[in-house]
């Protein structure tokens, strides 16, 4: 994600993906750019995060199991009582 800090020459940057050779980790960027008045960029301050994020992406899986069965009985319920 990528936005402007209005009334600022300053553009911030959350967890772009950083492409990369081997897929085995993950690498997002976070920072800044500044740019100048003919909106050249002319400084960009970046930390760059990476790791397999086993456990988040794990959490995430269930969760989205969880929310999966929650709709399927929503649904069956509501053909059942049709």
């Amino acid at each position: 994600m990528r936005f402007k800090l209005p009334g600022s020459r300053v553009h911030v940057r959350l967890f772009e993906r950083v492409e990369t050779r081997n897929n085995t980790y993950d690498i997002f960027d976070v920072g800044v750019d500044f740019t100048d008045g003919d909106n050249n960029i002319r400084k960009i301050d970046s930390v760059a995060v990476g790791g397999s994020f086993a456990s988040a992406k794990a959490a995430i899986k269930s969760y989205d199991e969880k929310q999966s069965a929650k709709q399927e009985s929503i649904e069956t319920a509501a053909v059942v009582t049709a």
